[in-house]
């Protein structure tokens, strides 16, 4: 390999480093502000989960749960063949807003007063 070759091939790779430190910080970020109260209903959504998760783990032994969801999975494919897999913790936080979402759709501020107008 020549040096451009080689300079090529690691500049591949902190790209590919950089992206995925990005997506970690972008996750971070989104269940920071899950916690903020910045979209108020899915705050009160993930409260109300983690509440319902609370009561349940102290009503049902950690055991059963455990053999629930593992029935479940190992099930799944036999009960819908066509069934698409997806991660309902990652789809909830795709809709909460990261930092740089939230300084990006931030309302611009606009100045209605009367004495800002112009008078026709």
């Amino acid at each position: 390999m020549g040096v451009m070759e080689r300079f090529h091939a690691v500049q591949d790779v902190i790209i590919t480093v950089q992206s995925a430190l990005d997506e970690v910080a972008c996750i971070g970020e989104r269940i920071k502000n899950t916690f903020n109260w910045t979209v108020p209903f899915l705050s009160c959504l993930a409260i109300t989960v983690l509440c319902a998760a609370a009561v349940l783990l102290y009503f049902v032994p950690l055991r059963y749960i455990v053999l629930a969801w593992g029935i479940n999975k190992f099930t799944k494919k036999l009960r819908d063949p066509y069934l698409i897999d997806n991660n309902e913790l990652l789809d909830f936080l795709s809709r909460v807003p990261s930092d740089v979402q939230m300084v990006q759709y931030r309302e611009l501020k606009t100045d209605f007063s009367p004495s800002r107008r112009r008078k026709i």
